[in-house]
């Protein structure tokens, strides 16, 4: 029997390689049409599969591997004598070679293709080669990935052929690409259905997309609201390797969703200079990122170690940036900092003066981008999306938890104030730009503000009044804001932010102390917002 290959590629890279290789090692090619086509012009000798099966491709091109003669050979055992017998009685030759890539539906997806279009790009006959073939793995290599055109050969040639490891390899991820498509496709599916339409893909508020792959196969909303999933279905593709985690003993990659029409938030960033992006940058630039999207006013945040130092709202990005740097200029050594609007020229002079990590804005000038030049060390971005994430998935013990991202903000209309006095307009101002810093605040989160700058942040202490001692500690804070990312249990904070001669709090309330809170308030001459709503985050 003649040793057979079957080469049938949407992604032609290297195709032409690895054909060469298998003819050199004694293989007949067979390919579908557009395949055969790329083979022929690169003089590699090569046969229609229509001609192999005598079945011309049928229904526009939709049907053209899926028939016996093929599968029969994928999947016979080579060494079952029934099978083999089956193959020589019925003149079907075995095929030991199977390379084959898949329509392009995800990059479709991302490019907005509406689902009636999309369907053209749902692959029939190549899953079904590929699934055929990595099943019969110890008899049948199955390549579903160009990346490995390379190494196969390589192994190839250095010992004749590949073993069993590798072939099982290959067949798992061949499993894997053919699991993430199939999942891509019930997303944008599922998008489409109004009953799930706001626990899937690309669906979400004005300020909060939503995750990846999720899906419940349509099953009903479940009763007393818990109408989340039964089941995730969470596909990453890696976008590039990274020098190490957290830490140099860490190995580490960042991955990105395959199922996503569109990725939006820090997949689209353009770096324009600097060295690839860390572990550690990566999960600073995300903290920064969501903060400076909280707001439609020109916003600047300074981030280390994943948390805010500093943040400022700006008549002008340069002045944005110059509270920030106010704020907290020793934090921010070695931070990152971002800003959601248009970088220019005066501010990028100013931020070469000083040791920063990142610096990403929404845009840059072509000026701006000239002047970080004279630091090359430093990583510059433009990031033209802002986030999009609906849910959260956070690792636990070997599992996940889900959530809603914390996306709202409640209206300063629906705020009450319980104290005798009452906020100025411009204290408000302040409450409600502290309040969106300190969502994303470690907790327990307390920042203190004034003018739309942070003057203090006090983030992730085991107690509130340690929060508020930390955020108040060492400044001028007379007239000064607060915002609490929980209620206060008790009033020894409030006590001592009269001592600071803070002018107004903003807090969630529900505490059983609210009472004694509320009159702390009053007997320090303070005035209080309450929102009803908690902004925790661990």
């Amino acid at each position: 029997m003649k040793k057979i290959a079957l080469l049938s590629v949407y992604d032609k890279t290297g195709i032409v390689d690895i054909a060469r290789f298998l003819m050199e090692i004694g293989h007949s090619i067979i390919s579908t049409e557009g395949t055969f086509a790329a083979l022929v012009a690169a003089d590699v000798k090569a046969s229609e599969v229509s001609k192999y099966t005598g079945a011309d491709e049928i229904l526009d091109g939709r049907v053209k591997t899926l028939h016996p003669k093929i599968h029969s050979g994928l999947l016979a055992r080579r060494g079952n004598r029934h099978n083999m017998e089956f193959l020589e009685q019925n003149q079907i030759d075995p095929i030991d070679v199977v390379v084959v890539n898949l329509y392009p539906f995800v990059e479709k997806a991302k490019e907005g293709l509406s689902l009636v279009d999309l369907v053209d790009f749902i692959d029939i006959g190549g899953p079904t080669i590929i699934r055929a073939a990595a099943k019969n793995c110890d008899n049948v290599v199955v390549i579903s990935d160009p990346g490995e055109y390379s190494a196969t050969i390589n192994e190839w040639r250095k010992n004749g052929g590949l073993c069993i490891s590798t072939r099982r390899r290959l067949a798992g991820k061949a499993f894997a690409l053919c699991s993430a498509y199939d999942d891509a496709i019930a997303a944008r599916f599922l998008k489409s259905m109004d009953a799930q339409a706001d626990i899937t893909p690309g669906n979400g508020s004005e300020s909060c997309g939503s995750i990846v792959s999720i899906s419940d196969r349509g099953a009903a909303p479940k009763p007393g609201g818990n109408d989340l999933p039964d089941r995730l279905e969470l596909a990453y593709r890696k976008e590039s390797n990274l020098r190490y985690g957290e830490n140099p003993h860490q190995r580490a990659a960042w991955y990105l969703p395959v199922t996503r029409p569109n990725f939006g938030t820090l997949s689209e960033f353009i770096q324009h200079q600097g060295k690839d992006l860390s572990f550690n940058n990566l999960r600073d630039l995300d903290a920064a990122w969501r903060v400076v999207s909280e707001f439609e006013q020109i916003a600047c945040v300074g981030v280390k170690h994943a948390a805010p130092c500093a943040a400022a709202l700006g008549t002008s990005i340069f002045d944005a940036w110059e509270k920030t740097w106010a704020a907290d200029s020793l934090s921010l050594f070695g931070g990152i900092v971002a800003f959601n609007n248009l970088l220019d020229e005066e501010t990028a002079s100013s931020l070469v003066k000083h040791f920063l990590e990142l610096v990403a804005a929404s845009e840059i000038t072509p000026e701006a981008l000239e002047v970080f030049k004279q630091r090359r060390g430093l990583r510059v971005l433009t990031i033209p999306q802002f986030p999009t994430d609906r849910w959260e998935l956070i690792p636990v013990g070997g599992g996940i938890c889900f959530q809603e991202s914390d996306c709202d903000f409640t209206p300063v209309e629906e705020w009450f104030y319980p104290t005798r006095m009452k906020p100025t307009d411009e204290q408000i101002e302040d409450l409600a730009f502290a309040l969106r810093v300190v969502k994303h605040v470690k907790s327990n989160g307390i920042v203190v503000a004034a003018a739309k700058k942070t003057l203090g942040i006090g983030t992730g202490q085991p107690n509130r009044i340690g929060a508020v001692e930390l955020a108040l500690k060492g400044r001028e804070l007379r007239g000064a804001v607060i915002a609490s990312d929980a209620f206060f249990p008790f009033d020894d904070a409030i006590r001592i932010a009269g001592l600071a001669k803070i002018g107004a709090i903003i807090q969630p309330g529900g505490s059983i102390r609210d009472r004694e809170v509320i009159a702390a308030c009053d007997e320090s001459g303070i005035a209080m917002a309450i929102t009803e709503r908690r902004h925790f985050r661990h």
